[in-house]
C-alpha cells in the first residue's frame, strides 16, 4: 500500500512526539523515584548498623536529652557513693589493723601483769609494746585516700579534728552523705614496767578497744548508707535507659523491611530506566 506524504509526515510526528516527551516524563519520574528509594536505603541502612532511630521527633528528642541528663547525673552520683565507699573502706582497714596492734598490747600487759618477771623480761615486753605504738601512729598517719585522711585519732598528743567529708550521692535532690572520720582515743603512754602499771595499761587498752568497735560500727552504718545509695542511683539509671531505648533504638523489624522495600524499589526504578533508554533507541532507529 502507497503511504501518503501527508499521512508518513502524521505518523512521523506521532513517532518523535512519543520518542522524546512520554519517555523523558517516565525516565524523570523513575529517576525521581530511584533517589528516593536510595535515601529511604541508606536511612534504614544506617539505622540497624548504629542502633539508633534516623529519625526522632523534637518532642520525643526533648524528653530523651532529659533521660540523658538523669542518666549522666546519677552514674556520677553513683561514682560519688562508690567513692565513699572506698574512703571508708580504707579507714575501716586501717582500724582493723589498729586492732590487731592493741589486742598485742592487751596480750603483752597481761602478761605482764604477772609479778614472775624480771625487769629486763619487763624491758622486752614494753619493748614490744612501744614498737605496736609506732605501728599504730604510722597507720593512722597512712590511712589516707586522694590526700584526705579517712580516720584521725584525736588523742591528748593530737587534740586537732579532721574535717568532715561529705559525699553528695543524689542530684536530684541535693542530698548528701556525711563522714566524720574522728576518733577519740586516749593517750596511748603504756608502761608494763610493774605489775601497777601492766594492769592500768590493760585497762586503757580495753577502753581502746571499745572506742574502735564503737568506730567501726560508725564506719558499717555509713557504708550501708552509700550502698543504698548505689542501689538507688542504678535503678534510676536502668529506668531511664530503658526509656531512652524505647524513644532512641532502632525497630529492627521496620528497619529491615524499609531496607528491602527500598531496595526493591531501587531494582524497579533501574528497569524502568533502562527501559526508556532501550524504547528511544527503538523509536529513533524506527525514523531512520
Amino acid at each position: 500500500m502507497k503511504i501518503e506524504p501527508y499521512v508518513y509526515r502524521k505518523e512521523t510526528e506521532i513517532l518523535v512526539s512519543l520518542s522524546v516527551v512520554m519517555p523523558i516524563g517516565i525516565y524523570s519520574s523513575a529517576q525521581t523515584g530511584m533517589v528516593e528509594a536510595q535515601r529511604t536505603f541508606a536511612n534504614a541502612a544506617e539505622s540497624i548498623a548504629s542502633g539508633i532511630k534516623s529519625y526522632i521527633n523534637p518532642a520525643d528528642l526533648y524528653v530523651a536529652t532529659g533521660l540523658d541528663t538523669t542518666m549522666r547525673s546519677a552514674h556520677k552520683a553513683m561514682e560519688n557513693a562508690q567513692s565513699g565507699l572506698n574512703f571508708t573502706a580504707v579507714a575501716d582497714s586501717a582500724l582493723s589493723n589498729v586492732t590487731q596492734n592493741l589486742q598485742r598490747i592487751r596480750e603483752l600487759s597481761i602478761q605482764a601483769s604477772n609479778g614472775v618477771y624480771s625487769d629486763s623480761q619487763r624491758a622486752a615486753m614494753q619493748a614490744e609494746i612501744d614498737q605496736n605504738v609506732e605501728q599504730i601512729r604510722q597507720t593512722f598517719a597512712q590511712a589516707t585516700f586522694n590526700g584526705k585522711p579517712t580516720i584521725n585519732a584525736v588523742t591528748p598528743d593530737n587534740p586537732n579534728a579532721a574535717p568532715v567529708v561529705d559525699f553528695m550521692v543524689d542530684p536530684s535532690n541535693s542530698s548528701s552523705i556525711s563522714y566524720d572520720p574522728n576518733v577519740a582515743l586516749d593517750a596511748m603512754d603504756f608502761d608494763v614496767s610493774t605489775v601497777e602499771g601492766a594492769q592500768a595499761a590493760l585497762a586503757q587498752v580495753d577502753t581502746m578497744l571499745g572506742d574502735i568497735t564503737s568506730k567501726r560500727g560508725d564506719i558499717g552504718a555509713v557504708q550501708s548508707a552509700f550502698e543504698g545509695a548505689i542501689d538507688q542511683q542504678m535503678t534510676n539509671m536502668m529506668s531511664s535507659a530503658a526509656a531512652l531505648s524505647d524513644i532512641q533504638d532502632t525497630d529492627y523489624i521496620s528497619a529491615i523491611a524499609d531496607l528491602k522495600k527500598a531496595q526493591y524499589s531501587m531494582e524497579i526504578m533501574a528497569k524502568v530506566m533502562k527501559t526508556v533508554m532501550n524504547s528511544e533507541r527503538y523509536v529513533l532507529d524506527l525514523l531512520q
